[in-house]
């Protein structure tokens, strides 16, 4: 019974100092979820167009993509993608699945998952964009 105490006691002594850090972390976690968010609406439907919508109705969520981010490099496809996923998941080392469609055509041109970011090859966007 008494080691019971005595770790209860301890216990209640570390608790109160590990709070103040964690709510420090928590702020710096939301400062960077806003800073995310600000960035992502420039590039939204009222910006350069990366993005249209976003369908959170599905599993994974379905991010349809426009003409800016076709016409991005690479890098700046990705980093965008990634930077969306961690804005879903409201954490920035945390990451949510995400399905990638073209706005134009609805039909599916990559996925971000536990594999990282992949865009299909562009001879099956092509072929799938023609048959439209």
């Amino acid at each position: 019974m008494r080691t019971i105490i005595v770790i209860l006691l301890s216990l209640s002594m570390t608790l109160p100092r590990a709070l103040p850090a964690l709510a420090q972390e928590f702020r710096k976690w939301e400062a960077k979820i806003a800073e995310y968010k600000q960035w992502l609406d420039s590039l939204g439907p009222k910006g350069v167009l990366f993005w249209v919508r976003l369908d959170a109705r599905h599993r994974p969520h379905r991010l349809y993509l426009g003409e800016g981010f076709f016409r991005a490099d690479a890098r700046t496809q990705e980093q965008f993608v990634e930077t969306y996923s961690s804005y879903l998941a409201g954490h920035p080392e945390k990451s949510m699945l995400i399905d990638l469609f073209d706005a134009a055509t609805n039909n599916p041109v990559g996925e971000y998952g536990w594999g990282g970011f992949k865009l299909y090859s562009q001879s099956v966007r092509s072929s799938e964009r023609a048959r439209k």
